[in-house]
């Protein structure tokens, strides 16, 4: 092999194109959501550069976090329980699609900056975060996963407990995570308009960007795991609580400011990002989508391997998924045949959202 064909090979296992035209014909709706969210990225890019202040690092820290956090995925075994359908511009092997790194900036930034205009107070702004984000994930959670733009693991007891095909730990996930990167970023007090020296800001930039994820985990391993593998509490009641405890704090330190201006071009972004996955809940065909890539590898299931928590638990983890993948997908759409109940889930959260934004609390009217 000449030194030419190691390095294209080389470069191939760290970034790799496929074809536009071949995804759009398998997974229109898979390259919707990937412009989507590019999209929200360079909309919340050109609101941190107009307005200054600390918010172009934030964008910055966010975009970094998301690398750190989607690589720990990729190298431990034991969260790697997840696979994405191929996308135009892919990196680590087939594993990590470009607009997933975006897709942080997107639930971050739109989280912190409403957020910062509803609460003062650095508890309740940093619950209110992990909220925010909680809103914005879930259509993009149920509606990726029906239309198998990634599959999960189909045996792994941490992402076990479900609804409507999406574990509910990663909600958990999405939660812990954003509030555990606000508080390292916002350590120095809750002000996207103040500025701090450089050495403090870069200090600032590095403990966000890489004790969030350590913190994350270890939010699992106070309440999670304890709570799910000791005393086998459901994961559906761990995060009921979680959301019950953020909501909590987040009025009970409720302390909004005053803002003059109304952050337009973010609002009008969350509306076509709701209506999208409105559109796609009403009119989509999931049964048309066909999803390439890496998945869970078929075998023999009477393989296993340990699985375990943070607490040391280990439960056996079929290695190897059965040859039944596409009766697997076919059941999650058929669980999710009422699309009543997500289109009032959908209007509920953009409703939620994008009111905050308006909330006379914090505008000067």
């Amino acid at each position: 092999m000449t030194i030419i064909e190691q390095l294209s090979d080389i470069q191939k296992q760290f970034i790799s194109f496929e074809s536009i035209p071949e995804l759009w014909k398998n997974q229109p709706t898979y390259l919707l959501v990937q412009m989507l969210f590019i999209m929200g990225g360079a909309v919340t890019l050109l609101h941190a550069l107009i307005n200054g202040g600390r918010r172009p690092l934030l964008w910055l820290c966010i975009i970094c976090h998301g690398l750190v956090v989607e690589c720990v995925c990729y190298l431990m075994d034991e969260i790697d329980n997840f696979w994405h359908s191929r996308a135009p511009i892919m990196f680590f092997r087939h594993r990590l699609p470009l607009y997933v790194i975006i897709l942080y900036s997107v639930f971050y930034y739109i989280a912190i900056e409403i957020a910062y205009r509803t609460n003062k107070t650095k508890m309740g702004f940093i619950v209110t975060v992990g909220l925010n984000v909680f809103l914005i994930d879930l259509p993009y959670d149920i509606i990726g996963i029906k239309f198998v733009h990634w599959t999960w693991h189909d045996t792994d007891p941490n992402i076990g407990d479900r609804m409507y095909w999406v574990p509910l730990t990663s909600y958990y996930f999405h939660m812990v995570f954003s509030a555990s990167f606000s508080f390292w970023f916002f350590i120095k007090g809750v002000d996207l308009d103040q500025t701090y020296t450089s050495r403090t800001e870069i200090l600032t930039s590095l403990k966000a960007i890489f004790l969030s994820t350590p913190c994350g985990i270890l939010c699992f391993s106070v309440l999670y795991h304890p709570l799910h593998d000791l005393y086998n509490v459901p994961t559906q009641i761990i995060v009921m609580f979680l959301i019950a405890l953020y909501i909590m704090l987040s009025i009970l330190k409720r302390k909004p400011r005053q803002m003059f201006n109304r952050p337009l071009t973010i609002i009008l972004y969350l509306i076509v990002y709701y209506a999208t996955f409105l559109c796609f809940a009403i009119w989509g065909k999931p049964e048309n989508e066909i999803s390439f890539g890496p998945h869970e590898e078929i075998g023999p299931c009477n393989i296993t391997v340990s699985s375990f928590g943070t607490v040391s638990i280990y439960q056996d983890l079929e290695l190897y998924t059965k040859n039944t993948r596409t009766k697997s997908i076919k059941s999650s759409i058929k669980i999710f045949s009422c699309h009543t109940v997500f289109i009032m889930v959908i209007s509920i959260l953009a409703i939620r959202v994008i009111h905050s934004l308006f909330h006379k609390t914090y505008y000067k009217l």
